[in-house]
């Protein structure tokens, strides 16, 4: 049966010295793997361009029972992908961030209505997005409203009149406490602090966040140290350092 999928390209992988494996998040089918021919011909320049880490693009694949590996035609990019956006280095990486981190954390393969449309949405925003102070503090943004569509929103509501930098917030627990956690799993002061800000944080207002590079690589760690404690993914991130020295 063929299907239309709209789909966010997350990686690559040779497979032969004439194919490759595309892994993909769908709208329809969630992750995805797609053959692509990987030689030097037009047709494999053409699919390579289209697929490039957090590209958005549409194709209709054959879908059959018990085949785990998906053959497609008619590929083409999707409105407002972020890969056609100016190219430089700095968004670039970012590109390859958030690919490699959606391919860790994306793993069912499932269509999820709420989180394609989250998706999406935020990456083709990332896609018409221009000013500095926003696409500095996008991956943070991003990453941190995702965990609500992945199942494991933290809770950050406070005590009336509390003051977050005198709280601890609790990684393991997911929600902020007065009193210091039996273990070393949390954050206090301005790192606390910096997690209620997030909350209040969108991509209408992130750009009001002054944050300095070494605030934003420790409010980064957070989010990634939160994640391996809530999901199985991501790991070490390959491309996390390179993105800390740019942003």
């Amino acid at each position: 049966m063929y299907t239309t999928l709209h789909c966010i390209a997350l990686r690559t992988v040779r497979h032969s010295d004439s194919r490759a494996i595309l892994t993909a998040w769908s709208a329809e089918r969630g992750r995805v793997a797609i053959a692509m021919p990987d030689g030097k011909g037009r047709e494999a320049a053409r699919r390579r361009a289209l697929t490039m880490p957090l590209a958005l693009f549409e194709c209709v694949a054959d879908l059959r029972p018990g085949k785990d590996i998906l053959t497609v035609r008619d590929l083409r990019p999707s409105p407002g992908s972020p890969a056609a956006a100016a190219p430089g280095p700095a968004r670039t990486m970012l590109h390859l961030f958030l690919a490699e981190a959606l391919d860790r954390l994306l793993r069912e393969s499932s269509p999820q209505p709420l989180l394609g449309e989250y998706l999406f949405g935020s990456l083709r925003r990332l896609g018409r997005m221009v000013r500095p102070a926003s696409l500095a503090n996008y991956h943070i943004v991003f990453l941190f409203r995702l965990a609500r569509f992945l199942g494991v929103a933290p809770d950050i509501s406070l005590p009336a009149g509390a003051e977050p930098s005198h709280m601890y917030f609790d990684l393991r627990d997911a929600r902020f406490r007065a009193s210091l956690p039996a273990h070393p799993l949390f954050l206090a002061g301005e790192e606390a602090a910096a997690v209620a800000l997030l909350g209040r944080l969108d991509f209408n207002n992130m750009h009001l966040a002054r944050f300095s590079r070494e605030e934003r690589a420790r409010i980064l760690d957070a989010i990634l140290d939160y994640y391996r404690l809530h999901l199985t993914a991501p790991g070490e991130l390959r491309t996390a350092d390179v993105l800390r020295q740019l942003y």
